[in-house]
């Protein structure tokens, strides 16, 4: 399936192709997938958590923590993603779960 949604995916118009029409990511498919909450105040700049609570969440969702160098500020540094999508193994649904996830990022 992710092969199938790579190969839809248009670059240069950020938009999947289906036989259907066009299909673009929203705010809100982020936020269902993802799973974030949509209530109280907005972020818009970084916000002042911890390098413990950054390593904590990357546990939850990636079961693996970045090091502090692979951070910056209250920032992910996006190689780090991308290396862990690199090295995951999709054996089961958690590491494919886990795959989607940090592609999704990188998107």
């Amino acid at each position: 399936m992710i092969n199938a949604l790579i190969e839809r995916w248009r670059l240069e118009i950020h938009t999947f192709h289906f036989s259907v029409g066009e299909y673009v990511v929203t705010l809100e498919d982020v936020v269902i997938i993802l799973g974030l909450s949509t209530n109280g105040l907005s972020v818009t700049r970084p916000t002042m958590s911890s390098f413990e609570v950054l390593e904590a969440e990357c546990l939850h969702q990636f079961g693996v923590a970045p090091r502090k160098t692979d951070c910056k500020g209250s920032f992910i540094k996006l190689t780090w993603v991308r290396s862990l999508k690199d090295r995951l193994v999709l054996t089961d649904d958690i590491h494919i779960q886990r795959y989607v996830k940090c592609h999704k990022m990188l998107l």
